[in-house]
């Protein structure tokens, strides 16, 4: 099989002729050590959206105040503003810190709440056919179902400033209940619109909530269940598959019920020990054979060396019974991890170790 045959294979309920690996299309290495990667096997996934937005009647200004931005967002019923600063020195990424969101009085809602209403949703399905002609069987084409990835609840979460306005956020649902609910009923029919049109997207794969980890399962439950189990179906009989973003670690434990609850197909970015809480058998009884686990691979694991890495993949292989619905990637950091000619070593002795596990491993028996 080459690797496009290989994930469809695994998503669709058939046998694989191995597990894929299959890291994001931004956390793989480059050049030439990338082509020896896709030779063998490895192929990417690519994260990608056939929507577009426009907000008419608001207009954007923006200035340079010493070593931050300020945006200023104009809108009929007012202006909200944003300030980034940038930080080129960070390892991650080269982008910004956003030091305040829109909201930061009840003032600010009503302008946030015209954008949300006001958001007109354009398709341009070239987006997909373009990135899956360009990859061919080397990967796959992931459109995203919320334009945040974020269910409507978690997504008000980046109008108060997703760095440093977790703490204004949670304050505002206690001390301004009648302004953030209808903040949040405006996001649910704003991602309601949006998802109307992504059901004909013509990819099958859809990204389709993000789960943190950083509010209690009761909160979940109240506020986001809700929405996964209204849509997730909706989508699955129109023939779409959802994955649901899981980077929580130390504490997984605590919501894999309310996972299971969601119905998604795809539980991607679950993350094993030594890193996370949670084995895979663990997860798998949890969420069953019928349900695509998503490895993001812990890379903690290169610095006991590539042996190691080996026998760690060949023994988390074995964990899972054959023929379960299985995949490893890089969801969350890939070679960043790599500062230095002797980390850069170190995390593609790793990757390669990855690779000959799975080859390794060979074509597994399939379960009837």
């Amino acid at each position: 099989m080459d690797f496009r045959s290989r994930i469809q294979a695994v998503l669709h309920g058939q046998p694989p002729d191995q597990v894929p690996f299959a890291p994001y299309d931004n956390l793989a290495p480059r050049g030439d050590f990338e082509r020896e990667l896709r030779n063998r096997g490895m192929g990417l996934c690519l994260r990608r959206s056939t929507i577009w937005s426009e907000i008419p009647g608001m207009s954007v200004e923006t200035r340079d105040e010493g070593d931050t931005t300020l945006t200023i967002y104009h809108t009929p019923k007012g202006d909200v503003t944003t300030r980034i600063r940038s930080h080129l020195g960070r390892i991650s990424d080269n982008a910004s810190v956003e030091l305040e969101g829109m909201i930061k009085s009840p003032a600010d809602y009503d302008p946030v709440i015209y954008m949300l209403e006001s958001t007109h949703f354009h398709v341009d399905n070239s987006v997909y056919y373009n990135s899956a002609r360009d990859i061919g069987q080397d990967g796959i084409v992931r459109d995203s179902a919320l334009d945040c990835e974020a269910s409507p609840y978690a997504a008000t979460r980046r109008y108060f400033g997703y760095e440093f306005g977790l703490e204004t956020w949670i304050y505002h649902q206690r001390d301004h209940p009648g302004h953030f609910n209808a903040l949040v009923d405006a996001q649910t029919r704003r991602d309601e619109r949006r998802l109307a049109l992504v059901v004909d997207s013509p990819s099958d794969f859809l990204a389709f909530g993000w789960l943190e980890g950083l509010w209690s399962t009761e909160t979940f439950r109240k506020y986001e269940l809700p929405f996964y189990q209204k849509w997730v179906p909706y989508l699955q009989s129109s023939g779409k598959i959802c994955a649901l973003h899981c980077d929580v670690t130390k504490n997984l434990g605590r919501y894999k019920e309310v996972i299971a609850e969601t119905g998604v197909g795809v539980v991607e970015a679950y993350t094993p020990p030594p890193v996370g809480d949670l084995s895979l058998p663990e997860v798998r009884q949890a969420w069953g054979r019928d349900t695509v686990i998503w490895i993001n691979f812990p890379e903690t694991v290169f610095w006991s060396g590539a042996e190691a890495t080996r026998h760690y993949t060949i023994d988390l292989l074995k964990s899972d019974n054959p023929g379960n619905r299985l995949v490893i990637g890089f969801t969350e950091v890939g070679l960043w991890g790599a500062i230095d000619e002797a980390s850069e070593r170190l995390f593609k002795a790793g990757i390669t170790a990855i690779m000959d596990a799975i080859e390794g491993y060979g074509n597994y028996p399939v379960h009837a």
